[in-house]
């Protein structure tokens, strides 16, 4: 076996929370902080079996989804007005498995990011965004994977 020892990190169940780091946007931009599962915004494919921390494990893939009207995204802007986002986060597990999806991990990142676009409020001109998107804590610091 090459490349080293394999990299153990904590899995992510119900209590996780992910990360949104602004890379592009309106110039006045604000995070209001991470954030944590939500019915609407953000949604993890998870056990019903498997636990960890006892809370259910999340597996195979989390869904970020940001628009007007109750799931507005993790930043704020005086000066324009949020439109929608979007973003994936896929598992980096190679072996761990809950109930035959790879298990989310803390450190699991979006390959693309959150894409989004923002409204200029005084010309109303259109501002792409985009956010680096990880799960910054897994929920449980007892149960690691690989």
């Amino acid at each position: 076996m090459s490349g080293g020892p394999a990299v153990l990190e904590n899995v992510a169940n119900e209590d996780m929370e992910v990360s949104f780091s602004n890379t592009a946007g309106p110039p006045d931009i604000v995070y209001i902080g991470d954030q944590g599962i939500d019915t609407v915004k953000i949604v993890p494919i998870t056990s019903n079996k498997c636990k960890a921390g006892g809370k259910g494990v999340c597996t195979t893939l989390v869904t970020c989804v940001f628009a007007v009207g109750g799931n507005e995204c993790p930043h704020t802007s005086a000066t324009h007005t949020f439109v929608a986002g979007a973003a994936t986060i896929a598992p980096s597990a190679t072996k761990t498995k809950a109930e035959g999806g790879l298990v989310l991990r803390e450190g699991d990142a979006s390959a693309a990011g959150c894409i989004g676009s923002w409204t200029n409020n005084s010309t109303s001109a259109t501002v792409p965004c985009a956010c680096g998107v990880e799960i910054s804590a897994a929920g449980q610091d007892k149960v690691k994977a690989q």
